[in-house]
């Protein structure tokens, strides 16, 4: 009887839990990936003419581009252009990124404000009422066909051949390429807020592995069945093989659908996290203190400020900062931070410091011009707090969530398993 009990649960941890988990680090490892490429192409300057120069075969260097598809020369290059010059990228064995548009990326700005706001601890909807936040990965030969004109960014490593630029993976860094129905100005934002798998446990190894778990286990029981003395074993490999649907079942089902609402709170936290941090990637990381004022030149040579203070008016207002005012710009993107459990007082922002993000020019009576930076990948953005602080609160809060719903799956399978073992000691006798 202990060997059938060791087989059974050999079974249900290699197949429920074992192979899941692995397919689970895969896949985070994949968009943590893809989140961190992103972010770094970020910081390339953009792919020019004169960049690239008139070398036959040379590396250039590691760059970006905005541009549409051109067209497709055999099986593996495309051309894309910016109405400028163009660039072609090789896509044998890389990947593409489909980033669809959702109705953040649409949203008009306050009437009364000139306002935009974002909520990165929220769900996107799409402009259908569609999930908006689901990005897709797909094999370049997999794509079998794209209509002239669709919206592409590349960023990676650029070579030039015979004066003409194209961009594949050396082999160090990888070739970033996405396919974008949003606005560029919200790939960075879209990317690392949804560049996440909904549930790392439903994964490519979890549905085959679960069925081949459960059928091994469901024959088995079947196979002992006929022995009375192994009734007992019998029933608990036949309950272990229906297990999988156990959280489905009354009582307990209302206990899933409260995991799935704790674990979407924690992907949402920990997109917050990393969205509220995404502007800091300009400024170096060793900054001393929390200055007032700190400037940077982003990829291609914009100055780019950060500027801490206190709004003092509404609307579009201004922040005042070390005494001084500095005038927000009106289509300013305002973020609506959201902290669940967090005392009102410990919020970040509450007495109304904010940090903005934007490009400047120097003049004025304040010293510096705030206004939105021309590279399309730079937050011209206002933080209700520290970002770091906000970072911080995000992550432990996400913690606390994927806890609580670990208990929440646990407590299902608690009630439900044994109940399920005593129906079917009832009904097979």
């Amino acid at each position: 009887m202990s060997g059938y009990l060791a087989l059974i649960i050999g079974i249900a941890v290699l197949f429920y839990a074992g192979l899941p988990a692995i397919g689970a680090f895969l896949v985070r490892a994949q968009w943590r990936t893809f989140r961190r490429i992103v972010t770094d192409a970020s910081r390339y300057p953009t792919a020019t003419a004169t960049a690239i120069g008139r070398e036959r075969a040379a590396s250039v260097g590691l760059f970006r581009f905005f541009g549409t598809l051109e067209a497709i020369q055999g099986d593996d290059r495309i051309w894309i252009t910016n109405g400028k010059f163009s660039v072609a990228a090789d896509l044998r064995g890389v990947r593409v990124y489909l980033i669809p548009e959702s109705e953040e990326d649409g949203r008009e700005p306050s009437e009364d404000t000139g306002e935009t706001t974002v909520s990165p601890g929220r769900e996107p909807a799409g402009k259908r009422g569609e999930s908006g936040g689901e990005i897709r990965s797909v094999p370049w030969s997999r794509i079998f066909s794209l209509p002239e004109g669709t919206p592409l960014f590349v960023g990676g490593a650029l070579f030039a051949e015979e004066g003409r630029g194209v961009f594949r993976d050396d082999g160090r860094t990888p070739l970033l390429v996405v396919i974008h129905d949003c606005p560029r100005e919200s790939i960075v934002r879209r990317a690392i807020g949804s560049g996440r798998q909904r549930n790392e446990y439903m994964n490519a190894f979890t549905l085959p592995s679960v069925a081949i778990g459960a059928l091994s286990l469901i024959l088995l029981a079947f196979t002992i069945l006929s022995a009375p003395a192994l009734r007992i074993v019998a029933l608990i490999a036949l309950t272990a093989g229906l297990a999988p649907i156990s959280p489905f079942l009354p009582p307990g089902f209302p206990l899933y659908f409260a995991y799935r609402s704790s674990w979407k709170k924690a992907r949402l936290l920990r997109a917050q996290r990393d969205i509220v941090r995404l502007p800091l990637r300009y400024f170096p990381p060793d900054s001393p203190g929390a200055p007032a004022r700190l400037a940077t030149l982003l990829p291609d040579m914009e100055p780019y400020v950060m500027v801490r203070g206190v709004v003092v008016t509404t609307g579009s207002g201004h922040l005042l900062s070390e005494g001084i005012p500095v005038r927000l710009p009106a289509d300013i993107t305002r973020l609506e931070v959201d902290l669940p459990g967090v005392a009102e007082g410990a919020r970040p922002g509450k007495s109304g410091e904010c940090v903005a993000f934007a490009a400047y020019r120097e003049g004025g009576e304040q010293g510096i011009r705030l206004q939105k930076p021309e590279d399309p990948m730079a937050e011209q953005v206002l933080v209700p707090g520290d970002p770091e602080t906000i970072s911080r609160l995000s992550e432990r809060r996400a913690s606390r969530y994927t806890i609580i719903s670990g208990m929440f799956i646990s407590l299902n399978l608690l009630v439900n398993v044994p109940l399920l073992f005593l129906a079917l000691s009832l009904l097979i006798r």
